[in-house]
């Protein structure tokens, strides 16, 4: 009789299913090898994608602060900051382009702490250009990125300025204008360098070194005809002394250049005599035509909006009310313009009250640094009288002209 209790196995199953049961894990070594083989394959294939990136991406970034600088040192309008990223939208994709352009934008914050709230615009612009690119729409790519260019330096101007409401107007303006043609440069530019093909790793070491080369050479010349007059400026008792650069503040302008300016230390007192006095120098990059009287309106308006928003004023506004006793000057060897005239503008002051202010402006443009010069002078229309010879004084003092 058959035991069927014990179920006892025969040798010859037990052998059978030690066989099956190796067999089966040594199927399971194959796959997890084969898995594991697979893995560190696709791992290394990413980190020579990495590669292939970063290699790419640092010498086309550099594109982007040689093109910045280079416009600020032969004074063209616009940044072309977005350059190298745009160059990587076309050679690589989209998704490094907004890397490439983020690096471009930090890198350029020693140049203009600006960017350290505008860094990501070159690359949101660029990363909009190659997505659509990609899909096949490089003409709504380029419309599309310039509008994404714009609207970014329109959210940086109403962080600081708080002008919210105005911000579809700012889409409208000439200097509006100015960048949308600017990053349509910059993809031109990018598709011109995608038809060359991909350079060398060699080719682009030689790439970066050279753009440190010309970022250095554009620094200079930049440090020399915009930077060097602010030694003109004599630090004096009782002032206090600036130097900016105003790029953001006449953005919708599409004007760059430096303001060189003093206020008394008693300006934000309303009972001194120094209340809301302004004295400074715009110093302009390019020609502008001096004998225009708009023009220090133009360059005074945008400048008392800005700085009015930044100190907590809502709405901003700023009224040009008269314009007299126009005269062609000598001023320090120039042939410039004088003029006096008023503005009515909100104090800086809570409750923000409004003021008249009256003064003199000087224009001028310096030939060999190719720069527009305005100066201006003012205080409140009832203490120009108490100001006025302190003003012309420190205007004097100033160590600039050629005679």
């Amino acid at each position: 009789m058959i035991d069927t209790q014990t179920k006892t196995m025969s040798p010859a199953f037990q052998s059978n299913n030690v066989l099956r049961k190796r067999f089966k894990c040594g199927a399971g070594r194959r796959k997890f090898i084969l898995n594991m083989g697979s893995d560190v394959w696709m791992n290394t294939a990413n980190l020579k994608k990495w590669s292939t990136w970063l290699s790419s991406l640092i010498p086309l970034s550099l594109l982007g602060i040689v093109a910045r600088i280079a416009a600020d040192a032969i004074h063209i309008p616009g940044y072309y900051d977005s350059l190298g990223a745009m160059c990587v939208s076309t050679s690589i994709g989209p998704l490094p382009s907004l890397l490439a352009g983020i690096i471009s934008g930090a890198l350029l914050i020693p140049y203009y702490e600006v960017y350290m709230a505008a860094f990501w615009i070159p690359g949101a612009a660029a990363f909009v250009y190659g997505f659509l690119r990609k899909k096949g729409c490089p003409t709504l790519g380029a419309v599309l990125s310039s509008l994404i260019y714009v609207l970014g330096w329109s959210i940086v101007y109403c962080l600081a300025t708080g002008t919210w409401g105005s911000i579809r107007s700012y889409l409208l303006t000439r200097g509006a204008l100015i960048l949308y043609i600017d990053v349509f440069i910059c993809s031109s530019v990018a598709e011109v360098y995608a038809k060359i093909g991909k350079p060398s790793r060699k080719a682009l070491a030689i790439m970066a070194l050279l753009s440190l080369v010309a970022i250095s050479g554009f620094w200079v010349t930049v440090k020399r005809n915009e930077w060097s007059i602010t030694k003109a400026f004599p630090e004096r008792e009782g002032w206090k002394k600036f130097h900016s650069k105003m790029d953001l503040v006449w953005i919708w302008m599409g004007e760059k250049g430096i303001n060189n300016y003093y206020y008394p230390e008693t300006r934000f007192a309303r009972e001194k005599p120094g209340y809301q006095v302004w004295v400074g120098l715009y110093w302009v990059q390019g020609w502008n035509d001096v004998a225009d009287v708009s023009l220090d309106s133009e360059f005074a308006v945008w400048d008392q909006n800005f700085w009015n928003g930044v100190h907590g004023v809502k709405n901003p506004y700023t009224y040009v009310i008269d314009v007299h006793n126009i005269t062609e000057i000598n001023f320090k060897g120039y042939k410039a313009y004088l003029m006096y005239g008023g503005m009515i503008t909100p104090s800086d002051v809570e409750p923000y009250e409004e003021v008249w202010i009256e003064g003199f402006f000087i224009t001028f443009y310096d030939k060999e640094a190719d720069r527009t010069a305005i100066i201006y002078a003012c205080a409140t229309k009832d203490n120009l009288p108490r100001m006025i010879d302190e003003l012309w004084n420190l205007v004097n003092s100033w160590k600039i002209g050629t005679g």
